[in-house]
């Protein structure tokens, strides 16, 4: 009965719904809280709006930013000028942005005291037009919503030097030089800074902008002996206000008009006698044009700067024409400047050397994982050496003239494929190289020696030679196994795997067929499979494996139910009189389609006094393709009906454990009829 109060009730408030929505084309229903939040088509306020109602807006913010919220507050009042009942529906509609309260630009909100609100949220500029409307009243208000005002950023006045013009000059100093750059401010001073320890100069200024400065070098004295010296710019901008800040610029060089070479170093200092090596002459004073002189070849410079100068070696022969034998030894290297006839000799400062070469190497081969220790014989070596092994760089760890050991790196293996590849030997200083013999990475080639039987969910070990290296993964079929350990014999090199064969690789197993229908798997060999993952080496042992099924005890029923039985009644009425006719026998056969013995423990009939039963007495035990009868038959022949019956059939393991999983419960269905 409350219950069905209940029901009156939401039907009379529907009915008040019905009566608002067929004004405003809506439906809505009666809010959970005060005042709710409704869009169109989800329901609204379940209180009639007043007759005659007055609506008047206010508006929090009328001018908000983009992404900003104004409120719209809407106060209803009646024809008596008081506020509209509670839970009034007021719908507020937008042309521009969403109310905040349903994401939607229509909402119903309902009023407190005659009061509704909602908050209007706009990620677009433009004046939206907001409407409230109860029953036939509306009234509107606008929210103008502008967008965010960038501020620019301070503008940068940071001075700053971009460049000098020209950037060298003589010492005596009076040439005009050009900074250029931003920012700049006078009142301003220009410095050239000759280091620590020595007092900067300043540049006489003539002229200046924003952006350039144009000064006249000061004089420097190089002393007795130099021949040039750096001077880095400094300009300080705003000088001697509290704004000022110094600046630092590039470097201005003053040189000597006419220099005179000096010759400190060159490197590399040897070559091999065929020549072609890249030296370079350091000291200070080179004056393009120049020549340079090799013992007795003269070679030409590459690039000529005041204190270095780029050559390629010329050969021994050339050098040293009136040696005799190889020509190996130092020779002197000389310097003319030609503008001012001066030069400077460096006493055998190059010396040449015979020639790279490799005459043996061992190991030739080795793992595909690097490490390996290799011995290069040969001539010409000489400290800091590039080694490269297999066309792989490898790493030196020690060197001599005439001998390199080096340690192989790891080739990028994209095979099963042994990988070979070329030996060089490069000298870093001269560039001198020479080539040996191919070393060969070795990938193992794996072999599946053994595997021990094993059974479905069990385990198996899987011998494995050449397997020590990579990640592995072992298959019988085409099933995986689960890795479980492995360990390798140092001595032999063979691995031993422990793995799970999966539930799944029953699907492998060969079955016999049993003479009551249905059939048994039985053991099986199966492929073994070995493959490195790493190399993608493979390898098969052929019916390697013999599987055999676990053994979970299985029956299977045939077939699967009892067909229904259908018996004939007696007729005494009929003429002649008729006997009864019990339905025709049914043979079912539960068949043993497991690996392990079963015993049909029990066999209980329930409803079944119109049926009688033969077959295979029980307790019985069924080993693998036995079978367990039942014959039925209806006997029900001398009123017309129908009969149901269930026959239990439970069964326990040879150690006469109960197997509930193998209960057979079965339904025979008869009807007797004339």
């Amino acid at each position: 009965m409350q219950m069905f109060r209940q029901r009156k009730y939401l039907f009379a408030v529907a009915a008040l719904v019905l009566v608002f929505a067929g004004c405003k084309g809506e439906s809505p229903t009666s809010p959970t809280t005060n005042p709710p939040t409704t869009t169109i088509g989800g329901g609204g306020g379940g209180t009639p709006p007043p007759t005659t109602a007055t609506i008047t807006l206010a508006v929090s913010n009328p001018t908000p930013q983009v992404n900003s919220s104004s409120i719209i507050t809407a106060t209803v009042t009646d024809a008596n000028n008081q506020p509209a009942a509670n839970g009034t529906a007021v719908e507020f509609d937008t042309n521009l942005g969403t109310f905040t309260e349903a994401n939607a630009q229509t909402v119903i909100r309902t009023t407190t005291n005659g009061v509704a609100t909602v908050t209007l949220t706009s990620a677009l500029a433009g004046t939206a037009t907001v409407s409230a409307i109860v029953a036939n009243v509306k009234k509107t208000a606008t929210v103008t919503f502008s967008t965010v005002p960038i501020t620019p950023p301070p503008p940068d006045t940071t001075p700053v030097i971009t460049g000098i013009s020209p950037n060298f000059g003589a010492p005596t100093g009076g040439q005009v030089v050009t900074i250029t750059g931003k920012n700049f401010r006078t009142p301003l001073r220009v410095l050239f800074d000759f280091g620590p320890g020595k007092s900067p100069k300043d540049a006489t200024i003539i002229t200046s902008t924003g952006t350039s400065i144009q000064v006249l070098t000061p004089s420097v004295d190089l002393g007795p002996t130099a021949q040039q010296v750096t001077a880095t710019i400094k300009v300080i901008n705003e000088a001697g206000t509290p704004n000022e800040i110094v600046v630092t610029g590039p470097t201005f060089t003053y040189q000597l008009t006419i220099l005179t070479p000096k010759i400190t170093t060159v490197s590399p200092a040897s070559g091999p006698i065929d020549g072609g090596t890249r030296v370079t002459i350091y000291g200070e004073g080179f004056q393009a044009p120049v020549q340079i002189f090799f013992g007795a070849a003269e070679v030409q410079p590459i690039q000529v700067l005041f204190n270095q100068i780029t050559v390629m070696s010329p050969t021994a022969r050339d050098a040293t024409p009136d040696a005799s034998g190889t020509g190996t030894g130092s020779v002197d290297v000389r310097v003319i400047n030609i503008t001012s006839a001066t030069q400077d000799t460096l006493k055998a400062a190059f010396r040449f050397v015979p020639k790279m070469a490799i005459t043996a190497m061992g190991p030739t081969q080795g793992s595909f994982t690097g490490g390996t220790r290799v011995r290069i014989d040969g001539t010409g070596f000489n400290d800091p050496v590039a080694v490269v092994i297999g066309g792989i760089a490898a790493q030196p760890i020690s060197v001599s003239g005439t001998e390199i050991v080096a340690i192989t790196g790891a080739p990028v293996v994209t095979g099963c494929g042994d990988i070979s590849g070329a030996t060089s030997v490069t000298n870093v200083n001269n560039g001198d190289t020479a080539s040996g013999p191919n070393f060969t990475f070795q990938v193992p080639k794996p072999i599946v020696v053994s595997a021990t039987n094993g059974v479905v969910g069990g385990s198996t070990s899987i011998v494995v030679s050449g397997a020590a290296v990579g990640v592995p993964r072992l298959t019988i079929g085409d099933q995986p196994l689960a890795i479980t350990n492995s360990s390798t014999d140092a001595a032999t090199g063979l691995t031993t795997f422990t793995a799970t064969i999966p539930i799944t690789a029953s699907t492998l197993l060969n079955t016999q067929s049993c003479p009551a229908g249905g059939a048994v798997p039985i053991p099986t060999f199966v492929n073994v499979t070995y493959t490195n993952l790493t190399t993608t080496c493979t390898a098969t042992l052929t019916k390697g494996l013999l599987l055999s099924p676990a053994p979970t005890p299985a029956v299977t029923l045939i077939p699967l139910t009892f067909s229904p039985f259908t018996s004939v009644i007696a007729n005494p009425s009929a003429t002649p009189p008729t006997t009864g006719t019990p339905s025709a026998p049914q043979t079912l056969n539960i068949v043993n389609t497991g690996p392990v013995p079963v015993r049909v423990n029990n066999v209980a009939t329930s409803g079944c006094g119109n049926f009688s039963f033969s077959g295979t007495p029980f307790p019985t035990t069924l080993n693998s393709c036995d079978a367990f009868q039942i014959t039925a038959q209806y006997n029900r022949t001398a009123t017309q009906g129908s009969d149901s019956c269930v026959v239990t059939v439970t069964f326990v393991d040879s150690s006469s454990n109960p197997l509930p999983s193998l209960t057979k419960v079965l339904i025979l269905n008869g009807t007797a009829s004339p």
